[in-house]
């Protein structure tokens, strides 16, 4: 007889690393996430490996967004964009991740409504919920969820059935 840990809990890669993982599936989340976006929407856009997938797809099939996002790399992607209008959430900066948080970044977003968000948490679980690691962002996250109309959760497969520390949502039915 013996036993066999099964570790559920999703360990935390930094940026660098996770955006060279499963790269296709963010290109393919991406390609299917812009399916809910309108020309002329006001969206908001998490940080993280995804964040810069659904950025680059999003410059390649628009011509006019307003975009909000704490994501210095999806700034950078978007800011030259003509008929974009890109609003980044500045406040202290978490180089390892290249965002923003903190009470200014909280400030800015409460002060915005989008239409619709874009979150990249770093687990999902059908019991456990959508879940992240880092405490500042995960408060960014939270306050992206609460200013918008509609929210979209994007997670390749490596985050499915996984937990984190800090619950973002339930899973609703």
């Amino acid at each position: 007889g013996g036993a066999i840990a099964i570790n559920d809990m999703k360990p935390f890669a930094e940026l660098k690393q996770r955006h060279k993982e499963y790269s296709e599936q963010k290109y393919e989340l991406s390609r299917k996430a812009v399916e809910f976006i309108d020309e002329g929407d006001i969206i908001a856009i998490d940080s993280g490996s995804t964040a810069i997938s659904l950025a680059e797809v999003i410059k390649s099939q628009f011509k006019r967004l307003t975009v909000v996002t704490h994501s210095l790399d999806v700034f950078e992607i978007l800011r030259n964009c003509d008929g974009f209008e890109v609003l980044l959430c500045g406040g202290h900066y978490m180089q390892n991740e290249n965002s923003f948080y903190g009470a200014l970044t909280l400030d800015t977003l409460s002060k915005l409504h989008v239409q619709k968000s874009f979150v990249f948490p770093s687990a999902i679980s059908l019991k456990y919920g959508i879940a992240d690691f880092q405490c500042d962002l995960y408060q960014v996250q939270k306050k992206i969820i609460d200013i918008s109309d509609n929210v979209y959760i994007l997670a390749d497969s490596s985050k499915f059935e996984k937990k984190a520390l800090l619950k973002l949502e339930d899973m609703k039915t």
